[in-house]
């Protein structure tokens, strides 16, 4: 070996090791004490912001608290009740618990508050957490509150964990893993009671209770855990398990709202919003001197008292008609019926938003109900879609096959101005209609073969900074080696190629060498540039830690994925036209070998492979607009029907998915009585 031979190995090495170093690092963060005490820091309050917005979405209003209580029980059987407060300060009830570990169970009706309770008792906890010495807080569990209903019943409990941490909170596997096997994980499980269908039989019927088990058994069975449910089906769970449900835990109750505090809450929310509409009067002197009547009875708790409010304030001549009601069954069908004209009469900008009738909104909801009921079927997640899923709601097959016919179209249109750019208008036309469509089936079937690999991608997301870690040392490291690798199987390539055409002319030995020499300047020119693109696009990528500490916007999604493909795109179009350009340069003249390669690279893989191949959630989530369009099923404008949706009390955000504001409400729209007189037209002038 010569000494420039020995120069460049250790060139080499001196590049691959760091590049080798930051590729793992990337994969596999450190998992040593102080990293993940650190992580569990970020992890507390990416929780912490979700849950607050949860709980504001939740209450009826930004400063207002009902004062629902709950009665904790020492033993569940005994029926004893040994304390009572506020849900507000059910954190500390929590933390003055004496037995190891620290169990709990949260029991109410339906509409009791139990999701907000939940929220009180996540933020709370964090709040506690903060206070702590940087080493006590090392130790101390992060509690997050996760929907259970994804559970399948069969798989590990803790791999589930760490699932869904990963996709509610973009936390890295490895991470999340060493998170629960540490005890660093509190998990608060909330609906239990939303796991198995009521009509459901055999084996479905035992996912709630095949959970119970598996914190009932060695793993978790000395663990702390907080499981939400409803009263009659967790006492149903326990006569099929035969024992108190969750072993170890304290049972607390979510209690009714008197009825003497009814109308005092609407009393305070007629002031705080200042209304004058005599229907707000006409509820509250009804329930004063009527507290044991069926609209009393009936809105005793948080979910129901809520959409009375809202009612009221959007609806108020809506509100009247519950007072004819004779039975709460009634009184609850009412409200329901009378949340979609509501969340109508609320919306302020009507230009925008003019499709939005009642049967419209209506048919959305349903549409997006059944959609969750068939992933609950399927055994996935049934409670919450988040903006990179919902193309799901047109069909995964005929999506999917659209987003690659959409590819290949494309594909082979932009080929005929890229050939035109190079070689004349008229010759490239022809170019293209000739070669470009096959190209595009190409490239449309491996569109097609990656979406069966990556069956429900998640959005990509890009950033200048992040707070977690400096990234552009190992990213240009990793590009560098990368690229050189890929620069000299280049060059080989193209060398030989080159080498057997031109050696037809001027003889094999002589077009092999030219043709060697030319394709191995072409390779290392190609490897800085591919190494550099490569490093650019790591430098800029990121991770799950770095999303955490990012926070998350559930709205920005689609929008935060087709940016980084629109980055891709231009990155690499712009590097490969520059690669193809010295190549189609050495053979045709170097003016037109650029001009083709920076026609290439700029028109089609910016304009194309960037949203449709980069960016897989971005390309089906417009593929299913398209779909939406034409089968209007769903709004052709997903996320802005999400956003007001959410904005209306219809739905709510929990992490970064959507989900019915309440199971009740999305189990009434897939099966909805209507009744009239609950459901004013919103297209008569009195309504507006």
């Amino acid at each position: 070996m010569t000494g420039m031979e020995a120069a460049a190995a250790r060139a080499g090495a001196g590049v691959a090791a760091p590049a080798a170093k930051g590729l793992y690092r990337r994969f596999w963060p450190k998992t040593d004490r102080a990293s993940v005490a650190g992580l569990a820091d970020d992890l507390a309050e990416a929780v912490a912001q979700a849950e607050q917005q949860l709980q504001q979405e939740l209450r009826a209003g930004r400063g207002s608290f009902m004062h629902v209580r709950f009665t904790a029980l020492a033993h569940p059987r005994s029926g004893e009740g040994i304390d009572s407060a506020e849900i507000d300060e059910i954190a500390a009830y929590f933390d003055r618990l004496e037995q190891q570990p620290r169990r709990l169970v949260v029991l109410g009706e339906p509409g009791a508050g139990k999701t907000v309770t939940a929220t009180y008792l996540v933020r709370g906890l964090i709040e506690l957490r903060r206070n702590l010495t940087d080493a006590r807080r090392a130790a101390e569990p992060v509690p997050v509150r996760i929907n259970t209903a994804g559970w399948d019943g069969h798989q590990d409990f803790s791999g589930w964990l760490v699932a869904r941490l990963e996709l509610d909170y973009r936390l890295r596997p490895t991470v999340g893993k060493e998170m629960v096997k540490r005890g660093l994980i509190l998990p608060v499980l909330d609906g239990l009671d939303e796991m198995d269908d009521d009509d459901a039989t055999g084996e479905t019927r035992s996912r709630a209770r095949a959970l119970l088990d598996r914190l009932n058994q060695r793993e978790w069975l000395d663990r702390p855990v907080v499981v939400v449910c409803r009263s009659t089906e967790f006492d149903h769970l326990k006569q099929q398990g035969r024992d108190n449900g969750l072993h170890g835990a304290i049972t607390v109750t979510l209690d009714p709202i008197p009825t003497g505090q009814l109308d005092r809450y609407l009393t305070d929310q007629q002031h705080r919003i200042g209304a004058t509409d005599p229907a707000w009067t006409t509820v509250i002197t009804h329930l004063h001197e009527h507290p044991d009547g069926p609209l009393a009875t009936s809105i005793r708790n948080p979910w129901l008292l809520g959409l009375t409010v809202t009612t009221l304030r959007n609806t108020p001549q809506a509100a009247t008609v519950l007072l004819d009601c004779t039975d709460p069954d009634t009184v609850r069908e009412r409200l329901f019926a009378a949340q979609i004209p509501a969340a109508i009469a609320g919306t302020t900008d009507t230009d925008e938003f003019r499709d939005y009738t009642s049967d419209n909104v209506e048919k959305w909801l349903r549409s997006l109900a059944q959609h969750l009921q068939h992933r609950r079927d399927t055994g996935r997640n049934g409670t919450t879609i988040r903006l990179d899923e919902i193309w799901e709601i047109a069909g995964s097959t005929r999506t999917r096959l659209l987003h690659a016919l959409i590819v290949w179209l494309a594909f082979g249109v932009a080929t005929g101005p890229m050939f035109g750019l190079s070689f004349g208008l008229s010759f490239g036309l022809a170019a293209g209609l000739l070669g470009g469509l096959p190209a595009g089936l190409v490239t449309g079937l491996v569109v097609g073969l990656v979406a069966a690999v990556h069956k429900f991608p998640t959005a990509a997301r890009m950033a200048w900074k992040v707070p977690t870690r400096t990234r552009w040392r190992g990213g240009l490291s990793f590009g560098l080696s990368f690229g050189l690798a890929i620069g000299l199987a280049f060059g080989l390539t193209a060398g030989l190629s080159f080498g057997l055409v031109t050696g037809l002319v001027s003889g094999l030995a002589a077009g092999l060498s030219f043709g060697l020499a030319a394709g191995l300047v072409s390779g290392l020119i190609a490897a800085l540039a591919v190494g550099l693109a490569f490093g650019f696009e790591a430098g800029l990528d990121t991770n799950a830690e770095d999303q955490l500490a990012m926070g998350i916007d559930e709205r920005r999604l689609i929008r935060d994925d087709l940016l980084a493909a629109l980055f891709r795109g231009v990155l690499f179009g712009l590097t490969f036209g520059l690669t193809f350009g010295l190549t189609f340069g050495l053979t045709l003249g170097h003016g037109l070998g650029l001009t083709f390669g920076f026609a290439f690279g700029s028109v089609l893989m910016i304009g194309l492979a960037a949203v449709f191949i980069f960016g897989l959630a971005t390309g089906r989530f417009f593929a299913a607009v398209l779909i939406f369009k034409i089968t209007t099923d769903f709004p052709d404008r997903p996320t802005a029907f999400l956003v007001w949706a959410r904005d209306s009390g219809l739905l709510r955000v929990n992490a970064a998915a959507y989900q019915f504001r309440h199971q009740t409400y999305q189990q009434w729209i897939l099966h909805p009585h209507h009744d009239t007189a609950a459901s004013p037209d919103p297209s008569r002038p009195a309504f507006r």
